[in-house]
Formats: C-alpha cells, structure tokens, sequence
C-alpha cells in the first residue's frame, strides 16, 4: 500500500507528467467507486487542466483550473498508469481514465476495487504528520485525549493525524525506540518528544531514499530501504532480531529492544 512517502513523490512525478495540459477525455468504468456520476465527471473535466497535484494524508488532490478539485486514495492496490490512448484497453481494473492532448492518458485501476475519487472532497481539521499544525503540543494533546489506546492504532489513527500507515508506524516507533505494544497514556513525556522528533525524521528520510532509489515511481511502493518493516530483513542492522507479529490488527515488525510502556 502506497503511504505518505511514496505518496509525495507521486505527485511531484505526476505534476511534471500531466500538469498544464488539455483534458480532451474523461472516463468512469467503476462508478461505485466514484461520488459523482460519468457524466459529471465529464462535464467537470472535458476542456480543463491540473494545474497542480499535491498529497494531503494518504490521498492525492488534484486541483484545476476551472477550481473543481478530486481526491485520489488508492487504498491498498490503486495504481497511477499513463499511457497512449491505444493501450488503456489494456489495463485492467480500471476506475477512472482521463485523456490529454498529445495522446497521454492518466488511467486510475484497483484490482480489488477499494479506490476511492471524490470530486471536491471535504475538509477536515486534523493535521498532516508533515504539516504545519502537527506539533508537539498537538501530539501530546491527542495523546491525553487517547490515553488506552495502543500507540501503533494511535499513530495510523487518521482521525488523529493524517498520512501515517502500517509501515512507516513500524519504523517511526523503531526509530523512536518504543514497542508499538505500549500504551499511548503510559509513554513519558521525553519518549513522546522522541516520537514526535522520528516522525517527521523517517518520512522526510523516506522521501529522500524512494526519489533516490525510484525517481520516476507513480505507482507501488519501495520499501527496500526500510529498517525493520521489511519482509526481506531478519535482523536490523545493529543485529537485533526483528519480530513479527499481528498488533493493532495490523502485521507489525518491530524488535525487543524497543521499550514498553503498559
């Protein structure tokens, strides 16, 4: 499943694809998955442009120049596809496609139907892991008003922040040194500011390496360099075993080493 990193440089990668260019074509092949109908989508679409794309939690916005704007997430399987308009017969899956001049087309498939567009999609209030008003007061906030709950569902929690899903939460709580079996209520105050300081480390650390290792990627996920959610590892670099296991309903990779807090 794609999460915020992957997710950021999607969109740098699509805004240089497909930013600033005719839409000629749009069409929907899945229509539950959409909130509005074919034809409004048509109509919002045909004769516009992206004018840019930008990430906000797990989903894309794409905002355009008639200030319509659709949200993308791709949930577990979605995929970003561009291609001519020949080989969109041959993408299966598909949701939504939409053409441009020059023959391009951006298709939007999911094999197992959970992708989600929402034309003019709601604003909510909670923040971002890498915005602005995601601070540590906030954190501390949320934590005080979540104080049972198990810190691995705190953090993929996007009703309390927005973007964190099921790898990075393993990471950042690696990097944080805190078992993701602790209690959210019991961490001290310094392991909390630990917490808060992993997050933004491992998201902006994990930009870097996907734009380094797959510069071009719209679509999957590069987890190669990941230091304990990662199925081809069995031990971390400092040659701690890492375990496996299911917390928060969630598969979970995470070590001994990591301190408790119950």
């Amino acid at each position: 499943m794609p999460e915020l990193p992957d997710l950021q440089i999607f969109s740098k990668n699509l805004t240089k694809r497909i930013a600033h260019r005719e839409i000629v074509s749009a069409d929907v092949y899945n229509g539950s998955r959409l909130n509005v109908n074919g034809e409004t989508v048509r109509i919002k679409l045909h004769g516009t442009n992206i004018t840019h794309i930008v990430r906000n939690g797990k989903e894309l916005y794409f905002q355009l120049e008639n200030n319509e704007v659709f949200s993308v997430h791709l949930m577990l399987s979605g995929k970003f596809h561009i291609c001519t308009w020949e080989e969109i017969s041959g993408i299966p899956y598909k949701i939504l496609s939409i053409g441009f001049e020059r023959d391009e087309t951006l298709v939007i498939s999911d094999f197992q139907g959970m992708c989600k567009v929402t034309f003019n999609p709601a604003a909510t209030d909670t923040p971002d892991a890498l915005g602005e008003t995601f601070t540590l007061p906030y954190l501390q906030n949320a934590v005080r008003r979540n104080q049972r709950k198990n810190i691995k569902a705190f953090l993929i929690d996007q009703s309390i922040v927005k973007g964190i899903g099921n790898a990075y939460a393993d990471e950042i709580l690696w990097k944080a040194n805190i078992s993701p079996k602790s209690t959210a209520g019991k961490i001290p105050e310094d392991r909390l500011t630990a917490l808060y300081t992993a997050i933004s480390h491992v998201l902006k650390d994990a930009i870097a390496n996907i734009e380094r290792i797959s510069p071009d990627i719209i679509s999957g996920e590069e987890r190669s360099f990941l230091n304990v959610h990662n199925s081809g590892k069995r031990y971390t670099d400092e040659g701690d075993k890492i375990l496996i296991q299911k917390i928060a309903a969630k598969t979970t990779y995470y070590t001994e080493r990591q301190q408790l807090f119950l």
